[in-house]
């Protein structure tokens, strides 16, 4: 083992012995680059859309309103390969399925929204439902996100 460092530790001793090294021309440090040019490594983009309660379901079947602003929300992302279509019914919803008023947010009108994604191309294997309490927010809302690479990526 001696032996084997033994090298190593004459090569480091004439090293030190020769003191510091100097610089080849035109080495120095390179100033990073401001973040405004730097390449982002995150090409992840978000498409969202917020629709309010009333006015957004007859029945168990989206509005024409509704079927718009969704539409508006496919034709803004069509740059993207979608990875995920989060649907968030934010607010106070009511989902004990009592009723069928504007505050009820039963799972056939979650699958209304579902099917109305799927047929304009969405996955369905990556759209997901999640439910948000926010306090702040007095009237129920529903969110529609679509997150994913831009196409050219």
């Amino acid at each position: 083992m001696i032996r084997c460092l033994l090298p190593v530790t004459c090569a480091l001793a004439v090293l030190l012995a020769c003191g510091t090294l100097a610089a080849a021309p035109g080495d120095q440090a390179v100033e990073p680059l401001p973040p405004s040019a730097r390449i982002s490594d995150d090409k992840a983009r978000v498409r969202t859309t917020s629709l309010p309660a009333r006015g957004l379901f007859v029945g168990d079947q989206l509005t024409e309103s509704a079927r718009a602003r969704l539409t508006e929300l496919i034709v803004e992302a069509r740059d993207l390969r979608v990875e995920v279509a989060l649907v968030v019914p934010t607010g106070p919803w009511q989902i004990d399925g009592s009723g069928q008023g504007e505050r009820d947010m039963t799972p056939a009108r979650l699958q209304a929204v579902r099917r109305f994604l799927t047929q304009r191309g969405v996955d369905p294997k990556r759209i997901f439902v999640e439910s948000r309490i926010d306090a702040r927010i007095k009237e129920p809302q529903l969110t529609v996100q679509l997150a994913g690479q831009t196409g050219g990526d």
